[in-house]
This record gives structure tokens, C-alpha cells and sequence, in this order.
């Protein structure tokens, strides 16, 4: 798996994921999310784009809600481009309600 960031503006940042996010894998969404959810200012974005990903596990599940967690203490926002098996795995355990999701960047990017 491997990730990539882009600032837009000043309050948004967008971290794109591609690969695989499994038990081996997610340290690799987890820490950068972390760090970012660290340095957003006041009310600032974060957009996770996962749409790049073709396999979801629990422990990416666990890297979003972490990075939701730390950007709500900050006032901030999370919100997931979700590819459809990520979007299967964020349903089945009920997170569609509790994450921002989206179908596209442009929808997220839109909020």
C-alpha cells in the first residue's frame, strides 16, 4: 500500500490511499492519518480518498476511527472517499452513519 497527500487550501488535506489495507498494511494508513489529524488547524479537513484500495480489513477500520476521534478534539472533520469494499466493510460494522462517506473527491471535497 502506499499513500500520497495534497493541501488544498489552507483547512483541507487529502491523503490518498492505494493498495491493500490489511493487519500488515494499515500502520501505513493509521500514521499518516494520525499526523495529519495532528497538524489540521481549528476546524480544518481531512478527506481520506481510499478509492485506490482493493482490500479493507478491521485494522483500517481502526486507523479511521482513530483519525475521526483525534479530529473531533481539534473540531476538525474526517471524511472517507470510499471505494466499495471499503464502503462493505464501514457498513457492516454500522460506521456509515458515524463517518462522512463519499462516492467521489469532487463530493467530498464539495461538503
Amino acid at each position: 500500500m502506499h499513500t500520497e497527500t495534497q493541501r488544498i487550501g489552507e483547512d483541507v488535506v487529502v491523503l490518498a490511499a492505494a493498495g491493500e489495507i490489511d493487519i500488515a498494511t494499515a500502520e501505513d494508513l493509521r500514521k499518516p492519518l494520525i499526523e495529519l489529524a495532528g497538524r489540521t488547524p481549528e476546524g480544518g479537513t481531512v478527506v481520506a480518498d481510499l478509492t485506490g484500495i482493493t482490500f479493507f480489513s478491521s485494522p483500517g477500520i481502526e486507523a479511521l476511527l482513530v483519525a475521526h476521534e483525534r479530529l473531533g478534539q481539534v473540531g476538525g472533520t474526517l471524511h472517507v472517499v470510499a471505494a466499495p469494499v471499503v464502503r462493505r466493510a464501514l457498513t457492516a460494522v454500522g460506521l456509515d452513519r458515524a463517518l462522512r462517506l463519499h462516492d467521489t473527491l469532487e463530493a467530498a471535497l464539495s461538503r
